[in-house]
């Protein structure tokens, strides 16, 4: 067999970081940096957020029917890092990401990104605060009315109130490793979950199952595609019992429910 070149040895070890494929990671290390971060603080602020808003996310893609926590929980299944950050969503994802991004007033409190607003473009969507901007990409306009859907239910749901502004215009601390984070998400596509969130000058990792910390910590020490961010990390073991039984009792809509599924079985009556 070839020896590879190595560009595609640098591109094969990018997509353990990021999720592309080789058509996505070839050309990147061909022409530019091998896993570039983020060049201003406005985009590192929101790379952050959206990192956090990914973590709850995925909570709540747990409750969908059939309510699970064995079931892997992840918002975003591949990252493609550049100047403006793509992100692939898993499937259901685009909902409950909304929900956490988009500004709203809930009990008093601005939450979501104050700011954001959405671009739509044919087979992609673009969230921006004007001087940063992520790309969601697969997103056209029909995923985007979907998870608009999702939004206003939980809007609903949650007795969330309807003002003009609203949203959070708190800066995340150390923004630039939630941003580098975020970039590498994939080295946690085989945990059940990833949990990320700012401490004091470091930021703090944890997920169950999947890859062993020492792992972990060497990839992000990688002179090339790791990061010398703090980062304080734990693994934990994954969960060997699903949820009780009051947890399948969300009161998803019929409506929505039919949509989000997927094919999947629909909750039946007596657990609505």
């Amino acid at each position: 067999m070839a020896r590879l070149s190595i560009t595609d040895q640098l591109a094969d070890l990018r997509r353990t970081y990021t999720g592309e494929n080789l058509s996505q990671a070839v050309p990147a290390v061909r022409d530019g940096a091998p896993l570039p971060d983020a060049t201003t603080e406005a985009q590192r602020q929101l790379e952050a957020k959206v990192l956090l808003a990914g973590c709850t996310a995925a909570s709540m893609l747990q409750l969908m029917p059939p309510a699970s926590i064995i079931r892997p929980a992840h918002a975003f299944r591949t990252v493609e890092p550049g100047e403006t950050l793509k992100l692939h969503l898993n499937d259901r994802a685009l909902g409950p990401l909304l929900f956490e991004l988009l500004p709203r007033v809930e009990a008093g409190y601005g939450m979501g990104v104050a700011g954001l607003r959405h671009q739509q473009y044919r087979r992609s969507s673009e969230l921006t605060t004007g001087d940063a901007g992520v790309v969601l990409v697969g997103v056209d306009e029909n995923a985007w009315d979907l998870g608009l859907r999702y939004v206003r239910w939980m809007h609903e749901f949650r007795g969330v109130e309807y003002t003009d502004g609203g949203g959070n215009d708190e800066e995340t601390a150390e923004a630039a490793t939630g941003s580098a984070l975020l970039r590498r998400v994939h080295l946690w596509h085989d945990a059940s979950w990833l949990r990320a969130l700012p401490m004091g000058n470091a930021w703090f990792v944890e997920w169950p199952g999947g890859p062993q910390e020492d792992d972990i910590r060497q990839k992000l020490a990688h002179p090339e595609f790791g990061t010398s961010r703090e980062i304080t990390l734990r693994r934990a073991e994954a969960p060997t019992q699903d949820v009780e039984e009051g947890m399948r009792t969300y009161p998803w809509p019929d409506e929505f429910v039919s949509a989000v599924t997927a094919g999947e079985p629909d909750q039946g009556p007596a657990r609505r």
